[in-house]
């Protein structure tokens, strides 16, 4: 019995690799997924797996991604509490861009996205997180 254990677990990670090698960063099931995803992390201000997983992964070093980490950390100190979507525009063929809005009191962060609906996927073309409104709404 002891052996099987053994066995199972040294399968384990060959059986659950093909799944997780389908992951793809920044490509999502639904809008759902995609919005749950990018509001549970920057809610609780998890920013290096939020970069990495919508597309930051080999645009950043690891001692880069712990910089921009501390900057965002210092910039929004507290959890967040509240979300919106305060803008969003359909530019047509399955792309849409967006804006939202975290805060706590009077933190707030805000969040810029280019989306692509590929039939049963959506796809993060391109994002940005900033404590100013302005470079957000100059994307629009």
């Amino acid at each position: 019995m002891i052996r099987l254990f053994s066995f199972l677990v040294m399968l384990f990670p060959l059986l659950t690799a093909p799944a997780s090698a389908q992951q793809r960063d920044g490509v999502f099931a639904s809008y759902a997924a995609y919005a749950a995803f990018v509001d549970r992390l920057i809610m609780s201000r998890d920013f290096i797996p939020l970069i990495k997983s919508l597309g930051g992964r080999d645009e950043y070093t690891e001692e880069q991604l712990i910089g921009v980490n501390a900057q965002l950390l210092t910039a929004f100190p507290v959890d967040f509490s509240n979300v919106t979507v305060f803008r969003r525009q359909d530019l047509g063929n399955g792309v849409s861009q967006e804006a939202r809005l975290y805060w706590t009191g009077e933190n707030y962060a805000f969040y810029y996205a280019i989306l692509h609906q590929r039939g049963d996927e959506l796809v993060v073309l391109n994002f940005k997180l900033n404590s100013s409104v302005e470079p957000i709404m100059k994307s629009f």
